[in-house]
């Protein structure tokens, strides 16, 4: 009789309720007995540490021990332990440390072979000191330094001629020597360029001048490309120079390589800023090899309103303003359309809102009606 009177759906609910219940029940009694097994231990029982390591002279490294406790895990938690540190062939930053690592300088005297060393106290509870009698070591093996290379040497003249080439006066040149090099600031402008030691060959002296030209005799720009992320143009800014190289007599030389490149530098204006695409990053030197413009490596500065490129060869060199890559313009946004210099008034503004508004509320009113007329139908 109670049992017709117990639906089946409640007696089925029941048995699936009690067999979760068994099931969570058996699952946390598993899960207490493993996460106890597997409980840290607290009691150092012994110490293990590496065999070798090698080190350049000077070199600051860290060395570590694994501690392990009485589960025989790696346990570098334990409590009240103290590691002390020593050796030869380098210095601990400290020799007493309650982390089971140490900072390490290797000697930098020279190459050596020495140790590591190093022992743990637990100092309380089971207290341990590991390894009981003496101490582990570890072989530090330290390399010395390479010798580093000398100096380079370059020979002067001597004397160091004053070179005055025809037509022009000492101060038009600059006279560079393989010792110190040397550099030269045009007379009367900012244009400057600066030879490094060793750039010209041994027992040899040299000049060079700097002379401002009309971009307007020079070669014309590359022609622009058509596509692609790269213009591969110029337009020609406020400077335009000839670099000149004579040799030790004054003699011109019509071409002329240095071993080690010289750096070049020439002043802008704020209308090549403004005519450059991308501003300061879009501010370069080209040269003329003779047969094309070649763009130099080159970076301007704001601050001193110059933008300086490096070269070993010498010809006519000029600012370049870059140009924008086709299609540059319209990757840019979306153009909005223009409104002809038109504002609206206030009172059209206003009139426009209202307007809105009857227009909600007669579409609110008429929604309404439609369906009150589909109800009572």
């Amino acid at each position: 009789m109670l049992s017709s009177a117990i639906p089946k759906r409640l007696v089925v609910s029941l048995v699936l309720v009690g067999l979760v219940s068994l099931f969570m029940t058996s699952f946390a009694g598993l899960t207490s007995e493993h996460v106890s097994a597997q409980a840290t231990g607290t009691n150092l029982k012994d110490l293990k540490f590496g065999t070798a390591s090698t080190h350049q002279a000077g070199d600051v490294f860290i060395v570590t021990v694994d501690p392990y406790d009485e589960n025989g895990d790696v346990n570098t938690a334990l409590a009240n332990v103290t590691y002390t540190w020593g050796g030869t062939c380098g210095s601990h930053a400290s020799a007493t440390t309650s982390v089971p690592s140490s900072t390490v300088t290797a000697s930098s005297g020279g190459a050596c072979t020495g140790t590591i060393t190093v022992t743990a106290t637990q100092s309380s509870g089971d207290a341990e000191t590991h390894p009981a009698a003496g101490t582990l070591s570890m072989i530090l093996n330290v390399n010395a330094l390479a010798s580093a290379d000398p100096a380079p040497t370059y020979t002067d003249p001597s004397p160091v001629p004053e070179i005055v080439p025809d037509g022009l006066t000492a101060a038009d040149v600059g006279i560079i020597i393989p010792s110190a090099g040397g550099s030269f600031t045009e007379v009367d402008g900012t244009a400057s360029i600066t030879v490094p030691a060793g750039a010209i060959a041994n027992g040899t002296a040299a000049a060079v001048g700097i002379v401002t030209v009309a971009s307007s005799g020079l070669p014309s720009p590359p022609a622009a490309a058509t596509e692609g992320a790269s213009s591969g143009t110029f337009t020609f800014g406020s400077s335009a120079v000839n670099v000149q190289w004579y040799d030790a007599t004054g003699a011109v030389q019509t071409t002329y390589s240095l071993l080690k490149p010289a750096e070049l530098c020439l002043p802008f204006t704020q209308d090549d800023l403004n005519g450059a695409a991308g501003g300061p990053d879009g501010l370069g030197i080209w040269r003329y090899t003779g047969t094309e413009w070649v763009s130099l490596n080159s970076s301007a500065n704001v601050g001193t309103g110059t933008v300086c490129g490096t070269s070993s060869s010498f010809s006519s060199f000029a600012i370049g303003l870059d140009v924008a890559a086709p299609g540059a313009a319209a990757s840019g946004g979306v153009a909005l359309p223009g409104t002809g210099g038109y504002s609206p008034s206030v009172t059209i503004l206003l009139l426009a809102l209202m307007a809105g508004i009857v227009l909600v509320v007669t579409g609110s009113l008429t929604v309404r009606r439609v369906l009150w007329v589909r109800d009572i139908s």
